[in-house]
């Protein structure tokens, strides 16, 4: 049964108000709580959801690769050939609804005399376009700085190497002649992808990347 403030003495007003304070705060420590709890149930469940995720797929890929190569090696070795070292192959079942591909990517990375070159096209850029063309400046400059990881991305470098050259500036195409030849290869990506045939006759991927669900 509530209390009725209105009868109670001065003493017990304050007693009664300091009663709900307490109890309120109490219900609040709780609900906090719960928060928590909750929360860390769900941070738990989904870590564990995408660490089992995680694994079969590593399953998968290791599993497709492996496979794939060997029926690529026994293709080549029924006919008495010498397989052929390659960077994508696909293999496709009888009826030609499934294919699976293969890909071999080279990773590079730069040496770390690239540094020298690449502060010396940033102070070619800076004196060539800074004073004229602010815009184009930051655009070249972006694509000389290093990455989270602190690599400069060889991709976007030679995309520029290229579209330098129209520029006719000797310098800095000399410059990057001699970053592009403190490129080499650190390794090698593989992919493996996978699509099917609809009944329309149209391929379509299998993704399984969350931006395609």
């Amino acid at each position: 049964m509530e209390t009725n403030l209105s009868e109670l003495s001065k003493e017990e007003l304050k007693a009664e108000l300091d009663r709900r304070t307490e109890l309120e705060n109490k219900n609040k420590d709780l609900v906090r709580k719960q928060l928590e709890a909750d929360n860390d149930s769900f941070c738990e469940q989904t870590a564990s959801k995408f660490l089992q995720l995680s694994k079969a797929l590593k399953e998968v890929k290791d599993f497709t690769i492996l496979e794939a190569n060997n029926l690529y090696n026994r293709m080549y070795l029924i006919n008495d050939k010498e397989p052929k070292e390659v960077k994508s192959f696909s293999r496709k079942n009888s009826d030609g609804t499934i294919s699976v591909t293969v890909d071999y990517q080279e990773k590079f990375e730069f040496t770390a005399e690239a540094s020298v070159h690449i502060n010396s096209i940033k102070e070619i850029f800076k004196n060539k376009f800074s004073g004229r063309n602010k815009g184009l400046y930051n655009i070249l400059d972006g694509l000389l700085i290093k990455s989270s990881n602190g690599d400069y991305d060889p991709k976007l470098l030679a995309k520029a190497r290229r579209q330098v050259r129209e520029l006719g500036d000797e310098n800095l195409i000399n410059e990057f002649d001699k970053l592009d030849d403190c490129q080499r290869v650190s390794g090698t990506s593989k992919y493996c992808r996978v699509k099917v045939k609809g009944p329309d006759g149209k391929w379509k991927d299998l993704n399984v990347q969350f931006s395609s669900l």
